[in-house]
């Protein structure tokens, strides 16, 4: 049946309500002629047009707001009626695909994550007793400070110089063992230890040193302490030069069982203190310097008593200040001609 068009008065007369709502099947489509509302499958429309249940269209413009349940859409600001909004795309593994994301004062670009205001810092914190773990490799250009402790179960590698403490109450504790020299970066300036915190044993091989200051050394059974040196009890100090060397005590070298000054035309003393006296212990001969006349020291390097044996008179011969005469102070030696020849006359004198 063709249906025709009512135009002219009529139309407009039918069409003025006068406040009376119009329903086509009860809410199908209901005009809410006071409100100025139009429901769809609904008689109680609450926006300009509300529609219960689907709605299909090409291109939809809104010009103000989307409301879709408790979610609102306002030129680029998506809210929420709720303290969560959640994207759940359907899929195995969802990805939601966007060129930046900012929440707060926290942005995602690309893969960087930044602060959106100037020196904000950037916290990232686990719930509880949770852990960050980052399962790659990472890289920071910049200063990273820890103010927890740091483990590392495989190597370490750090270029650049490093400070570790930044007070003396700081401490150190190495479990491992070093594989690599210890090397200063300048020479004769830095110590190990100090007067007052000193290290206790110190084990190395050999000691390459330009100077020793030490208040007691123990090698082996010798003892340096202070300016003595002493054995363990019981031991007995030798001091040997290798080869043909000797013993050099400042002017005195003690070569086998031979001393000899080594300072050229000095005289070797043996001084005692107090009441002390020299002594050679022992049952054997003692042996003076041995000469003949000829060998005489010069009357300017002798001093008075100083004594020779004559290898010529057979006697010994004692500088008085002048010449050499004999000890018992005769104008010469006393052979052994002479002692046998007086020992004889004297025995006959005494009958």
């Amino acid at each position: 049946m063709a249906i025709g068009r009512i135009s002219g008065p009529l139309l407009k007369s039918n069409l003025i309500r006068d406040g009376v709502n119009l329903a086509f099947e009860t809410d199908l489509l209901f005009l809410d002629v006071n409100n100025s509302r139009i429901g769809v499958n609904t008689a109680s429309p609450t926006t300009d047009l509300d529609v219960n249940g689907t709605t299909r269209t090409t291109n939809l413009t809104i010009n103000d707001q989307l409301d879709v349940g408790n979610l609102h859409i306002t030129d680029n600001t998506i809210s929420s009626d709720l303290s969560t909004i959640t994207f759940s795309p359907a899929a195995t593994n969802p990805t939601i695909y966007h060129a930046k994301l900012q929440v707060d004062d926290l942005q995602f670009t690309t893969n960087t994550i930044s602060t959106t205001v100037t020196d904000r810092n950037l916290d990232i914190s686990a719930n509880g007793s949770g852990v960050i773990n980052l399962v790659a490799n990472t890289n920071v250009t910049g200063n990273l400070d820890v103010t927890g402790d740091v483990t590392a179960t495989g190597n370490i590698v750090v270029g650049g110089n490093i400070t570790i403490g930044d007070s003396t109450t700081d401490t150190i504790t190495v479990n491992a063992s070093i594989t690599s020299d210890l090397v200063p970066t300048t020479t004769n300036t830095y110590d190990i230890g100090s007067p007052d915190l000193q290290w206790n044993n110190l084990y190395v091989s050999n000691v390459f040193a330009d100077t020793a200051n030490l208040v007691s050394l123990s090698i082996g059974q010798l003892i340096f302490n202070g300016n003595e040196i002493n054995t363990t009890t019981g031991q007995d100090l030798y001091l040997r030069g290798a080869g043909t060397g000797g013993v050099i005590l400042d002017n005195i070298k003690i070569l086998g069982n031979t001393i000899t000054n080594i300072a050229n035309n000095a005289i070797t003393e043996i001084a005692q203190s107090g009441t002390g006296y020299f002594k050679i212990v022992g049952t054997n001969g003692f042996v003076p310097p041995r000469g003949t006349e000829l060998q005489r020291p010069s009357p300017s390097n002798s001093v008075l008593g100083m004594t020779r044996y004559n290898i010529v008179s057979k006697a010994l011969e004692v500088f008085d200040g002048v010449g050499w005469s004999s000890p018992s102070g005769s104008a010469g030696a006393v052979s052994a001609q002479v002692a046998e020849d007086t020992a004889i006359s004297f025995a006959i004198s005494l009958g």
